[in-house]
């Protein structure tokens, strides 16, 4: 599996910058698991147990609100999420299920950490590449909370409806991030 899984891994941006060596050293840990249509990767206020690569497929990200069920977005091949658990021991944050037979590799966090805890330069690399995709995310936020306030600025003192969709559209889009 190691070979599929390494094909796999440099398919993806988060590992362009690593070598063959290094890819393997991520592919030696990295379980494939293939999720079947509506099943669930993960759950919102689980504890985060890793990194997931959508090797193909698609997955729904999906936040509970005082509102229902919520869809954040819509992940295709190539794409990641559970970065931070990957890093940190926090809960997810909201649920990943499957919209079609999906295949994802599982880059385990405690793998991961022992990978990190051996300096492994193939671990610090995806670790950086993970500080990227944050930084970049981290700025588009910073861009929607800007619009979002200007135009809040000089309202009404009382909420309007458009207002409340507003906000309540910028707190979805803060989690999008951190699955």
């Amino acid at each position: 599996m190691t070979s599929s899984h390494a094909a796999a891994l440099k398919s993806m941006h988060l590992c362009r910058t690593l070598s063959s060596a290094e890819v393997d050293a991520i592919a030696a840990i990295a379980e494939t698991r293939d999720i079947p249509a509506g099943r669930e990767i993960f759950r919102e206020g689980e504890a985060g147990d890793g990194l997931f690569l959508v090797v193909s497929g698609e997955i729904d990200i999906v936040k509970q609100s005082a509102g229902g069920a919520r869809s954040l977005a819509h992940l295709g091949a190539g794409s990641i999420l559970g970065e931070i658990s990957l890093l940190t021991s926090e809960a997810r944050s909201a649920t990943g299920r499957a919209l079609v037979d999906t295949k994802v590799l599982h880059l385990p966090m405690q793998a991961f950490r022992q990978l990190l805890a051996g300096s492994s330069t193939a671990a610090l690399k995806m670790v950086a590449a993970i500080a990227e995709v944050l930084s970049r995310r981290l700025a588009t936020m910073n861009v929607k909370v800007v619009e979002l306030a200007g135009k809040l600025e000089g309202g009404a003192e009382g909420r309007s409806s458009a207002k409340e969709k507003e906000l309540a559209d910028l707190h979805r889009a803060m989690h999008i991030w951190s699955f």
